[in-house]
């Protein structure tokens, strides 16, 4: 049967306006990467975000976690390890030869893969960038925007560096090597400064729980060859030096840790300013030198130490080896992150259901930064604990950062928009000026007391201050919380950890101190009464 000529036209037309409406929709979709990666010629550096995700939007965490209440800990650490694993072997199988095709073209160069977000990381032309998002398994390709670094390429140690560490590294062995059993803390004429009592650490020791059995990942700087902290190293049980990849985790002789900088086994050691000496102390410090001092809010737990911050492979290594917690000691302030964000809020997301407890200071930009980007990545994700800080006063520390951040415009999280920002900073510690250890010769242009020197330069000193001395407060209690119920999830940590401070503000929760003060043994009291089944 032949149709009207009018009805054909009308058809015709509906095919044409159905196609300009096609037309359309597809300009107006975003592209699936940044697009200054499709301009020039030139190849830069990228993340591939791959689709299929544990978590792969705003929210799916938060339902994840919900989802399985009182589950055990370590039983989520297991599953979720293998199932980050075995979803990034899935989703590159599926891109391999696109890949291997653009490499033999040298449209991609240096690439490195990852499983704590499904993607890997390389160097990309626009040709490739074009190519990649054609591909369904691919969900974006991001601009490397970190400063410093890019994620699929190593820096380089000098041979004296190398040389230097080698030593320092020489003193740790043979200090674990020979030290005892450390048995239960004693603090019969120790000295405990104002800071561990404004947190009432020493209340938790009293009732148990002092970090036994917890490793705190430090993601910092490094850490110097000194007594108080070796006594706290945690020491790879599976790693002899002798050159091998004992344990198979593709790091050779990662005694200690392991520094990402310069993919080098050499994490004790450091120079003249060490942060991560200083922060080191403040959550596992054994009690040590004249008189005999206590620095460490669990000062029976574990250091691992992963020197180089930011690095994604760090997050991979502190859930692979077993850390429980992870003490970020990096912020990046005002730098124009765009859509790169995303992949770190799905690196902690992911790491969170690792079963990794991770805490940072909440920055130092309360008189240099806008309102509303003063607390920065990572500490401004959600799942991870930002800690502000107060002086000896009580009073927060004007350079403390405070909240909220935002979370809008980010592909793939667009949960916490303007109107509706996230609730930052969580908690409160304590800012500085108490006893941290360090070089004696810290800071000889600016006020320090020395309070102890082992007369080799190393010592006991007060005067540095920040919030990256807050963070460790944090690092520490979450320790001492998982020491009286290891099972318990980072974010019933988290939660917990806020539900037990002591309010300093208006009522309620504040953009100035969070939930307020930490309170140790109310915290451990709260993580001792949680269920785990």
């Amino acid at each position: 049967m032949r149709r009207p000529a009018v009805l054909t036209a009308l058809l015709s037309l509906g095919l044409v306006a159905a196609a300009a409406a096609q037309d359309a929709e597809a300009e107006a979709a975003p592209p699936r990467c940044d697009v200054v990666l499709l301009e020039g010629d030139a190849a830069q550096p990228v993340f591939v975000r791959m689709t299929d995700q544990l978590f792969a939007r705003g929210g799916a965490f938060e339902s994840w976690c919900e989802e399985r209440g009182t589950s055990p800990r370590s039983a989520l650490r297991a599953t979720t390890l293998a199932e980050l694993r075995t979803r990034a072997d899935a989703s590159f199988a599926l891109v391999r030869d696109r890949i291997d095709t653009l490499l033999e073209q040298g449209q991609l160069a240096e690439l490195r893969r990852f499983w704590i977000v499904n993607g890997f990381a390389c160097e990309a032309t626009p040709q490739a960038v074009r190519a990649l998002v054609e591909l369904d398994a691919v969900a974006f390709v991001h601009l490397q925007s970190q400063p410093g670094f890019v994620q699929h390429r190593n820096g380089e140690r000098r041979e004296r560096w190398l040389e230097e560490r080698a030593i320092d590294e020489a003193t740790a062995l043979a200090h674990v090597a020979a030290r005892s059993p450390e048995g239960e803390l004693t603090l019969d004429g120790v000295e405990i400064p104002w800071n561990l009592q404004r947190v009432r650490a020493e209340h938790a020791w009293r009732e148990g729980a002092t970090g036994t059995g917890i490793v705190i990942a430090l993601h910092d700087t490094g850490l110097c060859a000194a007594p108080p902290l070796l006594d706290a190293l945690w020491r790879n049980p599976k790693e002899t030096l002798d050159g091998k990849d004992e344990d198979g985790n593709g790091y050779v002789d990662d005694l200690f840790g392991w520094d990402f900088v310069g993919d080098t086994r050499f994490v004790v050691g450091d120079g003249a300013r060490s942060h991560g000496t200083m922060c080191a102390g403040i959550a596992v410090g054994r009690p040590y030198g004249e008189p005999r001092t206590i620095t460490g809010v669990a000062p029976r737990a574990q250091v691992m130490v992963l020197r180089g911050m930011g690095h994604l492979r760090a997050y991979e290594y502190a859930a692979l080896m077993g850390a429980d917690v992870l003490s970020l000691s990096y912020m990046w302030v005002d730098v124009e992150l765009g859509s790169y964000r995303g992949v770190f809020r799905t690196a902690h997301e992911h790491l969170a259901a690792c079963g990794v407890v991770a805490v940072g200071g909440a920055g130092n930009f309360g008189r240099s930064s806008p309102p509303g980007r003063q607390i920065a990545l990572p500490k401004d994700i959600p799942c991870v604990i930002a800690a502000a800080g107060i002086v000896e006063s009580g009073l927060a520390a004007p350079q403390s950062s405070r909240g909220p951040c935002t979370w809008d415009e980010v592909p793939f999280f667009h949960d916490h928009p303007p109107d509706a920002p996230l609730a930052k900073p969580d908690v409160t510690g304590c800012f500085g000026v108490f006893p941290v250890w360090h070089w004696t010769s810290f800071d000889d242009d600016r006020r320090l007391e020395v309070r102890w020197d082992d007369g080799k330069g190393f010592g006991l000193i007060v005067g540095p201050r920040g919030n990256s001395f807050a963070g460790p407060h944090a690092a520490g209690i979450a320790a001492l919380m998982l020491s009286a119920n290891p099972e318990l999830t980072p974010w019933r940590i988290k939660s917990l950890m806020e539900s037990s401070c002591l309010d300093l503000g208006d009522a309620g929760r504040d953009t100035t101190y969070g939930e307020g003060l930490l309170q140790a043994d109310a915290a451990v009291a709260a993580a001792r009464a949680a269920k785990v089944e």
